[in-house]
């Protein structure tokens, strides 16, 4: 008696692990392909929390607390639309927006409006709206029933658009691919086997045009936002969830999934499909899928993004450093006219050619910082004194001093650099009445440490530009000038 209770638990147990496991999506999330926006289950609530490709992580950033959970997000680009249940008399849905962008400086995300969300008029209506898209200028939803309506949000209220004529009660708004392979939007139905979808266009009789993806509707289950092609999830004969890609010469299937036991869905995010998955406790996994071989990797739990002590301070701590060397620049009052006039021929090598000289000098230390780093151009733009984010400024960074060795060297041996070598340039010895300029190693090696430093902090070379003599801080301390012949 009891070997046979214990096999029909085991029994009952394998059966619910199995549906566990092929469990239908039921985690509300949107992405736009380069931002996935998730709404995370509390006790008295949800949270929504937003991840993106740039965040260099995985990371997240908790964007608002909600007191129920939403029954529609929308994504489109860097902006997301919520719709909330309906509530209050008359019965209403709330709407509201908010966009993030990236600050450049620190690399951290900032959500506007600050603190709060854009309001957009309230869907007057208790029937079950099943999905919001975003279009280009405003968000739409779908309002099911034996009459489905389609309504597009304006400035003071939501107005109805025309739908087809053979439009299905049980239709459902999707994010779809227009012509071009530009992310749009379509109405879509299962008719027997097959998807249908109809995409909205102005070429076409009745504003729609119609398209048929055949077997695509069999286990249908859900369209893939943020995919950069249409895809869809699916259901198969043995049970299983597989990704599939409907087109017009049929279906290509990606492979089946393994899906966990919690609150999951499904998206596309950069080049990847990722598994979203929250538990309990609320903590947010990702599961990537490669879109060509179908391989999963190991998950990966997206902690908050960090805001270290250098996100508040480094910027004030710039604009303060900037501060005092322009009041030191008063109080030490560069001549009008040097004490001294250069001699032997020589005279002081013009701005221009210097800034030119040093771009020259950047481009050895450019390409060996991408070439190890394997870095973009645009990324050497994030240069150290600008952000505290040390991922960020590792590129500019290592730039900036093999420029400053390399340099260095040249100019203690050769008293010039390879950029001030076609500009003209030497480094010679501050005119002190004397007829030697020769500037010597000790005062070459001092302005060459200097000059380093202020590669990494730009805002200590105003001097140069106010000084007769174009003496920035190295050139002042080590009593040098940067020379050509006259």
């Amino acid at each position: 008696m009891n070997l046979r209770l214990c096999f029909i638990i085991i029994c009952a147990l394998c059966r619910s692990s199995a549906f566990a496991e092929n469990s239908p999506p039921n985690l509300l999330v949107a992405s736009s392909g380069d931002h996935l926006w998730i709404a995370v289950p509390t006790d008295s609530g949800c949270r929504i929390v937003h991840h993106a490709l740039e965040m260099d992580g995985p990371f997240l950033r908790e964007v608002a607390t909600l007191p129920t959970l939403p029954v529609a997000l929308a994504a489109r680009e860097n902006q997301l639309a919520i719709i909330m249940p309906p509530s209050g008399i008359p019965l209403t849905s709330s709407v509201y927006s908010l966009s993030t962008n990236r600050n450049p400086a620190t690399g951290s995300f900032y959500y506007q409006p600050y603190g709060r969300f854009d309001v957009l008029p309230s869907i007057d209506s208790a029937a079950k709206i099943t999905n919001a898209v975003w279009e280009l200028n405003a968000v739409l939803a779908l309002i099911s029933g034996e009459k489905p309506e389609l309504i597009r949000s304006g400035a003071l209220s939501w107005s109805t658009l025309p739908l087809p004529q053979s439009l299905t009660p049980h239709s459902t708004l999707v994010p779809w691919f227009g012509l071009g392979g530009s992310m749009e939007w379509a109405i879509l139905s299962v008719d027997g086997d097959d998807l249908v979808t109809w995409t909205s266009s102005t070429e076409s009789v009745g504003g729609w045009s119609q398209a048929r993806w055949p077997a695509a509707g069999i286990g249908f289950q859900m369209v893939i936002s943020g995919s950069d092609r249409p895809a869809i999830l699916t259901r198969e004969a043995s049970g299983a969830l597989a990704i599939v890609y409907p087109t017009s010469s049929g279906l290509r299937t990606l492979g089946s999934i393994i899906v966990p036991t919690q609150l999951w869905s499904i998206v596309g995010l950069g080049n990847t499909f990722q598994i979203v998955s929250t538990d309990k406790e609320g903590v947010v996994r990702l599961t990537s899928i490669d879109s060509i071989t179908g391989l999963a990797s190991a998950d990966e739990v997206l902690a908050t993004q960090p805001t270290t002590t250098g996100d508040w301070i480094h910027l004030p701590f710039i604009g303060a450093l900037t501060i005092g060397m322009l009041l030191a620049g008063f109080i030490i009052r560069p001549p009008l006219e040097p004490s001294h006039p250069m001699s032997g021929g020589w005279v002081a090598l013009p701005m221009f050619r210097r800034i030119s000289a040093l771009a020259v000098d950047l481009i050895p230390g450019a390409i060996f910082a991408l070439l190890i780093t394997g870095a973009r151009i645009e990324d050497l733009m994030s240069m150290p004194s600008w952000t505290p984010d040390l991922t960020l400024a590792a590129p500019a960074s290592i730039m900036l001093g093999f420029t400053g060795v390399w340099c260095g060297i040249f100019e203690v041996v050769l008293r010039a650099t390879p950029g001030k070598f076609i500009f003209g340039g030497r480094i010679v010895r501050a005119p002190d009445g004397g007829t030697d300029m020769r500037a010597g190693v000790g005062r070459s090696l001092l302005r060459a440490l200097l000059k380093t430093v202020v590669l990494f902090a730009p805002a200590l070379g105003f001097l140069a530009f106010v000084h007769p003599l174009q003496q920035g801080l190295p050139e002042t301390l080590s009593k040098t000038v940067v020379a050509r012949r006259h």
